[in-house]
């Protein structure tokens, strides 16, 4: 149970709003055909969810239930992987950023990864 601090001091929550921040104004200057636009669409769903699941699991009582919303944020960060790997192979946008956003979503994943270990460790103890 987490008491008196907000999930605003997580890293991963700033890493994670960040991200969809700096995603979301990227690619707001590109007017899109539509099958482009369902796939920036998808992304900025995936991205958006990352920071909202670390943000609701934080308010949940119990750590388990925590765990759970960390694993579905964990999920959207693969999701965001895949949209970021096609974005990539259609070879429309700067490669460089895109691949910066890539990064950027490897660190919050192994972080999602390292706190849902150290919560089951704490679950299980």
């Amino acid at each position: 149970m987490r008491e008196n601090a907000s999930f605003n001091n997580l890293i991963v929550y700033q890493k994670a709003k960040g991200l969809t921040v700096k995603i979301s104004k990227y690619f707001s200057k590109y007017k899109l055909p539509k099958t482009q636009e369902f796939i920036i669409l998808q992304l900025l769903r995936a991205v958006s969810s990352i920071a909202a699941n670390i943000a609701e699991g934080y308010g949940r009582y119990y750590d388990k239930s925590y765990r759970q919303f960390l694993s579905i944020a964990r999920g959207s960060s693969f999701e965001v992987e895949c949209w970021l790997d096609i974005i990539l192979e259609l070879n429309i946008f700067d490669g460089k950023i895109i691949n910066s956003f890539v990064e950027e979503n490897h660190q919050i994943a192994k972080i999602l990864t390292t706190m849902m270990k150290n919560l089951e460790r704490k679950v299980q103890s």
